[in-house]
């Protein structure tokens, strides 16, 4: 499918300018930074002990992909002070990037946010990132939004600021533990809130792009080189999120109690909801069974256009009540458009299948396009749970390719969830970045030319390599039934087929 471009602002450097924090943990609290050290703070001496003793240094440290290692360098020297309340000092450190590439040193930029250490009382260090909304020296702290992770416990919070003032984000969706017997006292809910960390590579710099926590979005960060940088999804940060929420005694007599408000039940569906690689091939093998698929498989496996249709059902209730669409095209070899819905004027799509003409693996677009928006799915009051749980067990978007159908099934349905909304903006940049990485695995292992299997393989450890957390991926050749086995990647990119469903 086609893939819109976009072109950034050329930012390569960040001042630290440090004037206000205001930061709320329940209620708000003004904090100051002042000018000039007051007498109760602990020295840059002692911090730095601190640091060294705790070893600050290799909790913050980021090992990516490709042997890159970013470490995050403290700027003593240009270190503020603020007087949080009788109790709590803080020191903000700011921090500078630095890299390891194969054992030689290069300079880092982080594009996207200005990353600083927050130090309570000299002690507790937090490792903290601000976003802003405009990229300008004299934002900082002022429009934008903030991230603070305890270095230690890993716990997170998060803030919001408006012309210097703050807010709490007050954590939302939140799993109580289980065989809690907790009454009339405060209870600690947690969840692990995901952060993706991007990474690329060009005229001997390292970028980084830590996206901002709970979001997965591709990078939109401009770099010295063009816009055809390639950004390589390196791993995705997990950190606890928790806060304290009042359990009140039952009542004896009636009555009603009034705890805080719990998540709503698809809140904790999306969370919870995880398909293994056995439970792909189980879907896949379902679908080609299905005599309307493969009527559509043998329909447009040789047209020389994209050829595409819906899998719907009839009854959003019943999973098993499959039918799919009459075929269609826009006449374009390398495009067809899309329109995932889940309402009964234009149906309840479960999936799509369609054609690559030139013999290619699924790309980024074949997952994320062919799925409804599931955050929508999940704040809309008209979706209930038990169908929202069909489409998370039973979503497919189907490939059929060179000989072979592949079958494509969500994994991880929260992550999955958070590029199905955000995806269209980063299309263009998405597929070039699957396009170099599949080039790059195809120049390494097949220099001598490459049959289909291998250059499906190209695209397959790509797409893997970017996404393979979010999805699980099936294949099988045409004209075959239950034969599906799940496309898995080694550590070195290389492809593999296995049975899951095999003890």
């Amino acid at each position: 499918m086609r893939f819109l471009k976009t072109t950034f602002n050329l930012k390569t450097s960040i001042i630290l300018f440090l004037s206000v924090l205001s930061i709320f943990a329940g209620c708000r609290k003004d904090i100051v930074l002042n000018s000039q050290k007051a007498n109760s703070f602990a020295s840059i001496i002692e911090i730095k002990e601190s640091y060294e003793k705790l070893a600050i240094d290799s909790r913050t440290r980021d090992s990516l992909k490709d042997g890159l290692i970013i470490r995050y360098i403290p700027q003593w020297e240009n270190a503020k002070y603020s007087q949080i309340n009788d109790s709590t000092q803080y020191t903000i450190v700011p921090l500078i990037g630095s890299g390891q590439l194969n054992e030689k040193e290069i300079p880092v930029q982080t594009v996207n946010n200005t990353a600083f250490l927050v130090v309570a009382n000299g002690q507790k260090f937090y490792l903290s990132r601000f976003y802003p909304d405009k990229k300008s020296d004299d934002n900082f702290l002022k429009n934008g939004k903030l991230s603070m992770i305890d270095v230690f416990n890993k716990n997170l919070f998060t803030y919001s600021y408006k012309n210097g003032k703050s807010t709490y984000n007050a954590p939302k969706a939140f799993k109580s533990p289980k065989g809690s017997t907790k009454k009339a006292a405060y209870e600690i809910r947690c969840r692990e809130e995901g952060t993706c960390v991007w990474s690329t590579y060009c005229r001997g710099v390292g970028y980084i792009s830590t996206s901002y926590p709970g979001t997965c979005s591709y990078p939109t960060d401009y770099t010295d080189c063009d816009y055809s940088v390639s950004w390589s999804q390196d791993r995705i940060l997990y950190n606890t999120v928790c806060e304290n929420v009042w359990v009140p005694d039952p009542p004896t007599d009636g009555g009603t109690t009034n705890p805080e408000t719990p998540p709503t039940p698809k809140q904790l569906l999306l969370q919870q909801t995880k398909n293994t690689d056995c439970d792909g091939v189980i879907r896949a093998n379902e679908l080609t069974r299905n005599q309307d698929f493969r009527n559509r498989v043998n329909e447009i496996k040789n047209k020389s256009e994209e050829w595409g249709a819906a899998i719907k059902l009839r009854d959003p209730n019943d999973p098993n009540s499959v039918y799919i669409d009459p075929a269609s095209s826009d006449n374009k070899v390398s495009n067809k458009s899309v329109s995932p819905s889940w309402d009964a004027t234009r149906g309840y799509v479960i999936g799509y299948i369609h054609n690559h003409p030139g013999e290619g693996s699924p790309s980024p677009s074949d997952i994320f396009n062919a799925a409804v928006d599931i955050l929508e799915m999940v704040n809309s009051q008209n979706i209930p749970e038990n169908q929202l749980e069909i489409y998370l067990r039973n979503f497919s978007s189907s490939v059929v390719s060179g000989g072979n159908v592949y079958t494509i099934t969500i994994a991880n349905a929260q992550l999955f969830a958070m590029m199905t909304g955000n995806f269209s903006t980063a299309q263009e940049s998405a597929n070039k970045q699957y396009k170099n990485a599949a080039e790059k695995f195809m120049n390494q292992n097949y220099s001598n030319g490459t049959t289909t299997e291998e250059f499906q393989a190209s695209g397959e450890s790509a797409l893997i390599k970017l996404y393979g957390k979010m999805f699980n991926l099936s294949k099988q050749k045409i004209g075959e039934t239950d034969s599906n086995k799940a496309v898995k990647r080694d550590q070195n990119g290389h492809i593999s087929k296995v049975n899951p469903c095999t003890p």
